[in-house]
């Protein structure tokens, strides 16, 4: 019986351990993995989760595409997961592949790129303000980073 507990634990703590799913983050108390500056902002924060499961956390999607940048293997890993929050339903994650990456200088995002990820193109379009503002798909804002 003993036996059949230490196990149980075991594998309790190996599936917790290769779990895909996002972490909560903790904002004014979790540090950008990239930056190292502590999350602020609902509106811009980023997350990675790898393919083994391990999470990164980022306080703005230009650190989540730095650090890919650095990082090509997770980058190229089909079984990654990025996430970044819809900057018009703050802290709600969204596929990053899927979304749509405004840089607009009336943006004032936490590195100061003036990058804010939204879940739809129009969404993006409804929310620029400068007239200089560009329009990023996934592919195109890491290989403009």
């Amino acid at each position: 019986m003993k036996a059949f507990k230490i196990l149980a634990v075991i594998v309790t703590i190996i599936i917790s351990a290769c779990s895909r799913a996002p972490e909560p983050i903790e904002y004014g108390k979790d540090a950008c993995t990239h930056c190292r500056m502590t999350i602020m902002d609902k509106r811009f924060a980023a997350e990675i989760i790898t393919a083994k499961g391990k999470v990164f956390k980022f306080d703005a999607a230009e650190c989540m595409a730095d650090f890919l940048k650095e990082k090509p293997e997770i980058a190229a890993n089909e079984q990654s997961i990025f996430l970044v929050s819809d900057f018009t339903h703050p802290a709600q994650f969204v596929d990053a592949r899927k979304s749509f990456f405004l840089n607009d200088n009336s943006l004032v995002s936490p590195m100061g790129g003036n990058l804010a990820a939204f879940s739809s193109e129009n969404s993006a379009k409804d929310n620029q303000k400068d007239k200089s503002a560009r329009i990023y798909n996934w592919g195109l804002l890491l290989k403009s980073r």
